[in-house]
């Protein structure tokens, strides 16, 4: 039986729209060279090659430049919610504001990853029991999202990421009680540049896990936990992670994959992967 059922795409909501953002993730955020991003640059200073429409001045070519922190980036569709919320207003037109905005930016981008994983416990047939609980929380979110400014700059993210956590570590429970694990697996913290080549790893946590540069080509991931693991470089080509749970698309783009990589199907391909 397969572990995810789906209905009806769930995810678009989530898919980046940068032709209705005010170029927020380029702009509020610290980027560092060193991730794969153009140059250093501090939170609330506009990237260099974001141009006066709020677009990416070289967007075309940044695979040719290497510029791996861009391509990875997926802000789960915070910047057009945000963008949206301020109507003709800008950081732009309005820098008295710019810092507000901001701050909502963050924290939306937090708010859309736990509706992500939250959307994503509705497709789990294992969680069955736990759809309810789900759909409230997602109902909530979705209603102050569409509020103001001001309401999601007071909520209380710490009490209801605490919540949204308590759901995922149940949900993973009863997907592992339907897989099963790999009984030579250990979990560790870090698995920077770890070869696991061909290994058949069902049911393994891989949760907040440090995978970048790990090796993970031709293995089974069916039922593996990767929230919040970072794979960056991660090799995943020929890898079967179709069933794998809590993948986004940040982690997706941030790995190397091919052709051959079977994905869930609410996330999209690169279109690098050859």
């Amino acid at each position: 039986m397969e572990l995810h059922q789906y209905k009806n795409d769930g995810f678009k909501e989530f898919r980046i729209g940068c032709h209705a953002c005010s170029g927020l993730c380029c702009t509020a955020l610290y980027f560092s060279k060193y991730d794969g991003f153009p140059a250093d640059k501090e939170a609330g200073v506009p990237c260099r090659n974001l141009d006066d429409c709020f677009r990416c001045s070289i967007h075309k070519d940044l695979h040719s430049k290497s510029m791996k922190g861009c391509l990875a980036y997926d802000c789960c569709g915070a910047g057009q919610i945000v963008t949206s919320l301020y109507g003709e207003e800008n950081w732009k037109s309005n820098p008295y504001r710019a810092q507000e905005m901001f701050d909502v930016f963050v924290k939306t981008f937090y708010l859309q990853q736990l509706l992500w994983y939250m959307s994503e416990v509705l497709t789990l047939r294992p969680a069955k029991e736990l759809w309810e609980e789900a759909e409230a929380c997602i109902k909530e979110l979705h209603a102050l999202l569409k509020s103001s400014p001001r309401d999601i700059l007071e909520f209380d993210t710490e009490s209801f990421g605490a919540k949204g956590n308590v759901l995922f570590d149940k949900t993973w429970i009863m997907v592992k009680k339907q897989v099963g694990n790999s009984k030579n697996f250990v979990k560790k913290k870090d698995f920077m540049g770890h070869n696991f080549k061909k290994s058949k790893l069902i049911g393994c946590d891989f949760r907040s896990t440090f995978l970048i540069a790990a090796n993970l080509e031709e293995c089974d991931l069916k039922g593996c936990n990767f929230l919040g693991a970072d794979m960056r470089d991660t090799n995943i080509k020929n890898a079967d992670l179709s069933e794998s749970i809590f993948l986004t698309q940040g982690q997706i783009n941030a790995a190397r994959g091919n052709l051959n990589t079977r994905i869930p199907k609410h996330l999209i391909r690169p279109s690098e992967w050859l």
